[in-house]
């Protein structure tokens, strides 16, 4: 147990959840959380920050850990059994991606003992509370990732064309929906090879990381303060409904529940309208 009850200073347990996101990341901190099985384009870093969590892979038993790294696209449920818990969505294509890759080490998931984070105890109490600013939790989260691999690769493990490919895509996304000729055109690949190695190395499809950079930039508008109507529209959904449908498929959040009880911080932070 990372925060003990008994222990003189333990913090109450707020009423409010915090989403926090950023360019490529998106760290959510709840006071319970119990998801249905869903798969999404970023990897994921748990932590339970009162007891151990369960989760479930497709076809596996249930299973109790203290923090996991999971690979991206891995079909999943978790239940934090009604204690406080931390969920990271890193991109693959992101820089602090090459932390995750370090620790799974070619697996779907690793599982570590919550001393790892013993000497962060202080900073994720505060993180909890709803204390730290979008700054104070970049700062908490490369800390975290270096507590827990500490054998980090120089550079993302990914062929340098996707790494390209990334760019170009979500220099495009939403606005504009690039076709794969028009990706391959710009990093040499002929369309076969670029879809091969794309899903071979991030784990998904072209589509599927297209359609998750709709997701994250609507998170994003949702930061800003737009209503759901107008966000999905502006993120290239059909509909509101289409919208709700992705984000429960992608990362099993119901928006409704997101409003009601979660506070969204982003790098510029605009009170919800």
């Amino acid at each position: 147990m990372l925060f003990n009850q008994k222990e003189s200073g333990s913090i109450a347990k707020p009423e409010k959840n915090w989403l926090y996101a950023w360019d490529g990341v998106i760290l959510y901190v709840t006071q319970e959380y119990l998801s249905k099985s869903h798969a999404h384009f970023p990897a994921l870093l748990q932590i339970g920050l009162g007891t151990q969590f369960a989760v479930t892979l497709d076809q596996q038993p249930r299973s109790y850990h203290d923090i996991v790294y999971m690979a991206p696209n891995v079909s999943h449920s978790t239940d934090s059994e009604n204690q406080p818990y931390l969920a990271i969505l890193i991109d693959p294509d992101h820089e602090l991606y090459r932390y995750v890759h370090a620790a799974l080490q070619g697996r779907q998931m690793c599982s570590l003992p919550v001393s790892c984070l013993q000497p962060l105890r202080y900073e994720l109490a505060q993180l909890i509370a709803g204390e730290l600013d979008i700054v104070q939790v970049k700062q908490l989260l490369l800390r975290i990732l270096k507590v827990l691999s500490p054998q980090v690769a120089v550079h993302l493990p990914w062929d340098v064309r996707i790494l390209k490919a990334c760019e170009y895509i979500k220099q495009q996304v939403p606005h504009h929906i690039p076709t794969v000729a028009d990706v391959a055109a710009q990093v040499g690949l002929s369309e076969s090879r670029l879809m091969h190695l794309f899903s071979a190395q991030l784990g998904a499809s072209m589509r599927q990381y297209m359609l998750w950079l709709k997701v994250r930039y609507a998170i994003q508008l949702w930061i800003e303060g737009y209503s759901l109507i107008d966000l999905a529209f502006a993120a290239g959904f059909s509909d509101q409904a289409h919208y709700t449908r992705t984000l429960r498929r992608m990362v099993d959040f119901a928006p409704s529940i997101l409003k009601a009880n979660t506070v969204f911080i982003g790098n510029t932070f605009v009170q919800p309208k």
